[in-house]
């Protein structure tokens, strides 16, 4: 998969813009990713060091006993803040702590590439079905590493104890994967690490993600497909501080898949200007312009833009759908008018979140749009309209008479 400069058109200025006219990708995850560490203070002798609280308590001593292994705790969150509210059914992280395991017995060196140390991450997960039916869920986390692809998958059942493994205190024990309405169970959850595995932490910004998948059926048709916010993952004190400085970007695909870092440029939120298309309103909620910097592992996905360097404008709409059928918005053919057609420039559908991929009627979400640019080339860039849409039906025909909204954005 490879990005390119989606340019439709180039007038001949003073100062020229270069790209290849090239076919609309397909398209195609606001990073409200946080992980605040909540500490607090205890004073062991009178004139001590003060310590964060319970760092040193161990949130699943079960993991020297099935090992017998040695831990040690290397970091503890006691608030991270990780959270799915799929339509009703919440999903949460309301602790983990993750601990380094040497000398493990031999069975346990299956999980750690048949060495006898590794890494384990306990979190201990609470989920909530608050809806009126019985739901399926099939409660996968992941700790994301270089992207999308590479990440440590959650485990229900290794190093937990048998009264905290969810799938068996749950109400439903002959279904799995089925929660009963109204039910609410907190268990653990666990992710093993090698020791390649824990080093490539250090290389990469780790995210936690809890995955989406809720459907009222066993065999999942019609779920509720979305993924949390890829969180970032927090496994010491020194990248607690550096993250919470951070901005907050918004979660395209380049952030929440670990695809680039950024560097904010500009950004501009509560901008709130609306436009109707047919019975649909479209609000410019915000836009962020930053520097793209691909990780080590995806920087063939840019090289189409040279050595010049990558920049990025991530526009976030709210689409609330007042039509009587539902609406697409993973196939818009948005483009961004550059200084009055100098160049046109078609989002990067591959960047763009997946889900939701319709709003059905009556409902409200979230797009966001994402441009890349040769960072160059962007500099010389003074004005951007949005022309947004056209919405498709689910038979693929335009919507609306093919109508499209126009938006004067920030600069």
């Amino acid at each position: 998969m490879f990005f390119s400069t989606l340019l439709l058109t180039a007038c001949g200025n003073d100062e020229e813009a270069s790209g290849t006219k090239q076919e609309e990708a397909p398209a195609q995850a606001e990073e409200t990713q946080t992980a605040n560490e909540e500490v607090t203070t205890e004073t062991e002798e009178k004139d001590a060091e003060e310590q964060p609280q319970g760092d040193n308590e161990t949130l699943n001593p079960f993991i020297a006993e099935d090992s017998e292994g040695n831990v040690e705790i290397l970091y503890t969150n006691k608030d991270p803040q990780y959270t799915h509210d799929m339509e009703g059914f919440k999903v949460s992280v309301d602790e983990y702590q993750l601990v380094k395991v040497t000398d493990v017995n031999e069975y346990s060196t299956i999980y750690f590439d048949d060495q006898v140390d590794g890494y384990v991450v306990t979190a201990k997960v609470t989920i909530e079905n608050g809806t009126d039916k019985p739901m399926y869920y099939n409660n996968s986390h992941r700790i994301q590493l270089s992207n999308d692809l590479d990440y440590i998958p959650s485990d229900w059942k290794a190093f937990v104890p048998e009264d905290q493994q969810i799938f068996k205190i749950k109400k439903n024990k002959n279904d799995i994967s089925l929660f009963e309405a109204g039910e609410k169970v907190t268990g653990l959850l666990t992710f093993k690490m090698t020791n390649e595995d824990f080093e490539k932490l250090k290389s990469v910004k780790p995210k936690y993600v809890i995955e989406g998948g809720v459907a009222e059926n066993s065999d999942f048709s019609g779920s509720i497909s979305g993924n949390s916010p890829s969180y970032d993952f927090i496994y010491n004190d020194e990248q607690a501080e550096t993250t919470a400085s951070q901005p907050q970007f918004y979660q395209d695909r380049l952030t929440s898949d670990n695809w680039a870092d950024k560097k904010m440029i500009f950004e501009k939120s509560n901008i709130n200007d609306s436009k109707k298309i047919g019975d649909v309103n479209v609000t410019v909620e915000g836009v962020q312009y930053t520097e793209v910097i691909p990780t080590e592992a995806n920087k063939e996905m840019f090289s189409d833009f040279g050595d010049s360097g990558v920049a990025a404008l991530t526009v976030k709409v709210k689409i609330d759908n007042g039509s009587t059928t539902p609406v697409s918005i993973n196939n818009l053919g948005t483009i961004l008018n550059v200084d009055d057609n100098r160049v046109r420039v078609l989002s990067q559908g591959m960047a763009e979140p997946r889900d939701p991929a319709t709003i059905a009627a009556g409902e409200t979400g979230e797009k966001l749009h994402v441009f890349l640019f040769r960072k160059d080339e962007f500099g010389l860039y003074k004005k951007f309209v949005m022309e947004f849409g056209p919405f498709y039906a689910e038979n693929g025909e335009k919507a609306f008479k093919g109508r499209t909204a126009e938006f004067t954005l920030p600069r």
